[in-house]
């Protein structure tokens, strides 16, 4: 999951939000993370910060022309995190 630069350094110090762990308590269960995910990367996954206009789902044939349309509108950052598939025994499945 792309981040800020600094993003993972404070998390790894202990700067998160206590919502990230309350957001994690109600669906974590749902979710399978990859081995070796650490407590910091699963806060800044649940972060209530990281949520809400940042997710854009289309069909796999359209992803090179949604990154150009945005980066046509300076969005740098945008890119691909992952693909949905049938679902599986976790509803979301985090993978490195």
């Amino acid at each position: 999951m792309p981040l800020l630069s600094d993003v993972q350094a404070f998390a790894d110090l202990g700067v998160i939000t206590g919502a990230s762990g309350r957001n994690w308590l109600s669906y974590g269960n749902d979710v399978k993370l990859p081995a070796g995910f650490t407590q910091a990367q699963q806060a800044l996954l649940s972060d209530p910060q990281t949520s809400g206009g940042l997710l854009v789902s289309c069909n796999p044939a359209s992803v090179d022309a949604v990154l150009e349309i945005f980066k046509k509108h300076q969005f740098m950052n945008a890119s691909v995190i992952g693909h949905i598939t049938a679902q599986a025994a976790h509803l979301l499945t985090i993978s490195n």
